[in-house]
């Protein structure tokens, strides 16, 4: 990570953020507002980096909300969007067979698992083949370890994956990235051993409908 300089973004909204669903390893589509944040990511990137962000590669989560995301921020940066590299180690903790499914549903369908998962924090990977916090943290170490020296990177992921990257990058313990925060109209400059919040500014409202 010596000399690195990593901006680190999250999708934007989706249809599923908005249900409150665990996306996990599935995939719901970015909604008008999560376009508008992605557009809003490349304009702030690009008055930071200048156009075609020179010297900077963007990688991505292989998931459609994240790539999608991705795609926007290249077409608002002047970038090829087939440069983007998809980066597996990018990809948000999977939930096993709660993927898609809200909190309440969990709940009901598996109601003593769900409860020790309360109770422990989440220590301990949902069924079938789901991933712990723990493993998540590993798979983020993993992958700041394997940029070269001097990376200069603009990775875009997810608000489970961001916290432990986040919390990774300053050699914080998991247990910090609990109370790190996972915005759609932010992102962060990880640079020089310390982690920046910039605002996106989002330009205009944009509708729901």
């Amino acid at each position: 990570m010596r000399n690195c300089r990593i901006f680190l973004l999250r999708h934007g909204e989706t249809v599923w953020n908005r249900e409150g669903r665990m996306q996990g390893w599935r995939d719901s589509p970015l909604t008008l507002r999560g376009i508008a944040q992605a557009r809003a990511f490349g304009s702030r990137l690009r008055a930071l980096l200048g156009p075609g962000l020179p010297g900077y590669r963007i990688v991505s989560s292989p998931l459609g909300r994240a790539w999608q995301t991705a795609v926007v921020i290249a077409e608002t940066c002047d970038c090829d969007p087939g440069t983007i590299r998809h980066e597996p180690l990018l990809r948000e903790i999977s939930w096993g067979s709660w993927d898609g499914l809200t909190a309440a549903e969990i709940a009901a369908r598996d109601p003593e698992r769900w409860r020790q998962r309360l109770r422990t924090r989440f220590a301990d990977p949902p069924p079938d083949g789901g991933e712990s916090p723990g493993q998540l943290y590993e798979r983020a170490r993993r992958w700041l370890a394997s940029l070269p020296e001097g990376a200069r990177v603009v990775a875009v992921a997810h608000g489970g994956l961001g916290r432990v990257l986040r919390a990774a990058y300053l050699d914080l313990p998991l247990s910090a990235s609990y109370e790190l925060d996972q915005p759609q109209d932010a992102f962060y400059l990880l640079e020089a051993g310390t982690v920046r919040r910039i605002e996106s500014d989002l330009p205009w409202p944009v509708s729901q409908a």
